[in-house]
Order: C-alpha cells, then sequence, then structure tokens
C-alpha cells in the first residue's frame, strides 16, 4: 500500500524510546512527516527534511510554519508518542482542525485524582480515595484514611512516587517524603499546580493486567491484553514482566474490555491508541490507569501483528483512516522485563549480558541507562536499566527465561 500522498505530524521528545519504531514506521508507509521535538540531533540517523526544534511549552510560536506545512502536505494526523507529547498533540490538532481527542479528555488522562473521580462518577469500580494538600500535616489527616492505602502524586507516570503503606507509621513517613519529593523544582515544573497534591486511595489486591488498544470513532480495537506474572503488593510498585498474549479465561477478557470501553468512553477518549492498566478481584475489574498513548518504554517491540506490522505502524495507519479491525496478534507467546533499578548510586559497569543473551527464548538485550549516569530506584526514580525480551512456546518459560537472564546481570554502581 503506498500512502506517498499523505502526511502526519510526530511529536516525539528527545528522551523518548518511541524515535526508532515510529521513523521505521514511516518509511515504511513511505509518508511525508513532520516531526516536532525538543532536541533534533536525536533525528541524526533519519535526516528527516522537515524537524523543528522547541521548547513544547511554547508551541504557539511556531504555529505559522506549523500550519504552513500542513495546508502543503494535506495533513492528516498529528500523533503524541508518549506521555509528555500527547496535551501538545491535543493542543495542536484543535488549533489546525485535525480530528482528535478534546484537550479536556487527553487532560483527564494525565490527572490521576480528576480521573478517579469521573470513572467513579459513571459507576465503574472504585476504591475509596481522597485528595490531600503536600501542606497538611500527615498525622492530622490520618483520621479521614483507612489502612492499607496507596500514596502517590496524581500526575507521575512508570509507578514514580506510588507507595503503599499499612501503618500510620508508614504513612506519616511516606506523606512526608512524598511532599519533599514534589518539592523539588524539576518535579514542580512538571507537574506544575499538581505538584502540590498527593493523591491517598484504597490498596486494591488482585491480579494486574493491562490492555493494549486503538479507539476508532469511540470504540476500542484491542490489540493486546498484556498479563503481569509478577505479584504487585507493594511497598513500590515496578512493573517488570509484561506477557502476551494473555491466558486470561475468555469471559473475563471479554468483561475486561467492557471495563475499558466504558472508562474510555467516560473520559471521552474517542481517537487513536490507548493503554489501560487493570486489577482483578473478587469485586470486579477495577481501572488503575487509562492513558492516551500506546504502551511506554521499549515494550511494544513484543506486540508483532500478522503481515508483519509493528505497533507504530498499526497507530499510524489507524490515523490516517485505514481499517485494522482485522489485525491480530502471532500466536506465539513473548514477554518483556523492564530491569528494574534496585540501588541508588552512579552506574559504572552491568556485567554478564553475554551471559544473558545466552539463555534460551533471550532474544535481545536493550540498555537504556549509561555508564556515569545516576540511578535512584522507586518511589523517587522513574527510569528502568532497560528491557530484555523472550519469546516461547508458552507463558511459562517465557516467564522463566526472563527471570533466569535476570539472574545472570550484575550491576556495579558507585555510592554519592
Amino acid at each position: 500500500m503506498n500512502n506517498a500522498n499523505s502526511s502526519v505530524i510526530l511529536i516525539i521528545p528527545s528522551a523518548s524510546y518511541r524515535t526508532n519504531p515510529f521513523m521505521d514506521a514511516v518509511s515504511k508507509l513511505e509518508l511525508k512527516v513532520l516531526v516536532l521535538t525538543d532536541k533534533s540531533q536525536v533525528f541524526n540517523e533519519y535526516y528527516p527534511e522537515n524537524v523543528i526544534t522547541m521548547k513544547f511549552e511554547h508551541w504557539r510560536e511556531y504555529v505559522e510554519n506549523i500550519r504552513e506545512w500542513s495546508v502543503k502536505h494535506d495533513l492528516k494526523a498529528v500523533i503524541g508518542v508518549d506521555e509528555e507529547s500527547i496535551v501538545l498533540a491535543a493542543n495542536l490538532s484543535e488549533f489546525l482542525g485535525i480530528g482528535h481527542n478534546s484537550l479536556e479528555s487527553v487532560e483527564l488522562t494525565k490527572n490521576k485524582y480528576l480521573m478517579r473521580k469521573a470513572l467513579k462518577d459513571s459507576g465503574l469500580k472504585s476504591p475509596w480515595f481522597k485528595r490531600f494538600s503536600v501542606h497538611e500535616t500527615a498525622k492530622d489527616i490520618f483520621a479521614e484514611i483507612n489502612l492499607p492505602c496507596v500514596l502517590k502524586p496524581t500526575f507521575l507516570s512508570a509507578s514514580q512516587g506510588v507507595v503503599r503503606v499499612n501503618s500510620i507509621e508508614e504513612f506519616c513517613r511516606v506523606f512526608e517524603m512524598l511532599s519533599e519529593f514534589l518539592s523539588q523544582a524539576e518535579i514542580k515544573k512538571q507537574g506544575g499546580e499538581q505538584a502540590n497534591w498527593i493523591l491517598v486511595e484504597e490498596y486494591i489486591s488482585g491480579k494486574e493486567v493491562s490492555i493494549e488498544g486503538i479507539v476508532n470513532e469511540g470504540k476500542l480495537k484491542e490489540l493486546a491484553i498484556f498479563d503481569k506474572p509478577e505479584t504487585l503488593e507493594g511497598p513500590t510498585f515496578p512493573e517488570t514482566i509484561f506477557i502476551t498474549p494473555t491466558i486470561l479465561p475468555e469471559k473475563l477478557q471479554v468483561s475486561l474490555l467492557e471495563t475499558a470501553q466504558t472508562a474510555l468512553e467516560t473520559i471521552g477518549i474517542i481517537k487513536g491508541p490507548v493503554h489501560v492498566e487493570l486489577r482483578i478481584n473478587v469485586n470486579g475489574n477495577y481501572i488503575l490507569e487509562c492513558a492516551a498513548r500506546s504502551i511506554g518504554g521499549l515494550c511494544s517491540k513484543v506486540l508483532e501483528f500478522k503481515g508483519g506490522m509493528s505497533l507504530e505502524e498499526l497507530i499510524l495507519r489507524s490515523a490516517l483512516g485505514r481499517n485494522i479491525a482485522k489485525t491480530k496478534l502471532i500466536g506465539m507467546a513473548k514477554g518483556v522485563m523492564m530491569m528494574p533499578t534496585e540501588q541508588s548510586g552512579i552506574l559504572r559497569e552491568i556485567r554478564g549480558a553475554e551471559a544473558a543473551l545466552a539463555v534460551s527464548g533471550i532474544t535481545e538485550m536493550e540498555i537504556t541507562i549509561k555508564p556515569g549516569e545516576m540511578l535512584e530506584p522507586l518511589p523517587k526514580g522513574g527510569r528502568y536499566l532497560g528491557f530484555l525480551f523472550a519469546e516461547g512456546k508458552d507463558q511459562k518459560s517465557v516467564i522463566k527465561n526472563l527471570k533466569t537472564a535476570w539472574s545472570k546481570i550484575e550491576i556495579i554502581t558507585e555510592n554519592i
């Protein structure tokens, strides 16, 4: 299929892991592309003809150049490739008159407190929750909560700042730690007004899963359900292993998709990629997160669709109005381990890479933190060491191989 006359705008932050997959998909589909980024040098490999480098918060300074390009090339879609860029994509789409999710709906996905309120009002299963100012005293508000509970910032992703507590002593300590963490200049700049709040909510027990999909005209097209075989009970919640296809009973899969569809309708997401995280227990399905973007990091590599299509290609095809209704994953079990940051310090060396790659079923390993960079584990840290990929005949073998490979890795750090 030749899409040579089609054009898209991709908003790709310089720190994004998604640059190569999206640019590969653009090349494969022969699309015209305008890239908006904060550092143009990350595109040296591709030498795209059209790149605008900007501070995303100052996008209005560049709108005339963007509009001129859009008119000249008959723009079809504006796509923010990750969490950092989806609000700008909504803003630009609205300004250019391109079909997109409303700015209000996208912003709702980025505010955990407002999203909790909206989902509860829709009748979906909901934990109790309450928002507190970082300036309040932990002991004074303890009477308003029940244990166990989870404390979290309202705007961060990748489980950063999310902590379970089981006692008043833990609650006070974690509340004070988060208040201090949210007062840091970099975090305050990232969160704005949201950095003034801590969300406290009921701890939801049960199995955790996530749904990867694309929404078209308000209807969710499921691309994959990821099982998370690790027990995620806290105190922090590192997302380690994702496996697909799921082995959940079909009836439960249908129920999860219905819950996700209701959540998307409630929030107002009508178009584009979505990543929905849920917990399942005897009381039903609980939405944890509902993001107006695709899965983060390099995890999309485990999604291989019939016809050799990647997730990024499907996102672009859907944005161009192509029919992806019959798209299906290949049948092989595939998994990814987000290699956790378990200690703080300066990374000096990662040993055992060859031994890890020699483990049966391991297909690839990518280290995303370089020697000399700082390591900071959860809850304050927000980066993983890298990603391990595996495939096999079933989930059990994939999980075993990922854990075996990880056991071969030795992280050498220097204390500060």
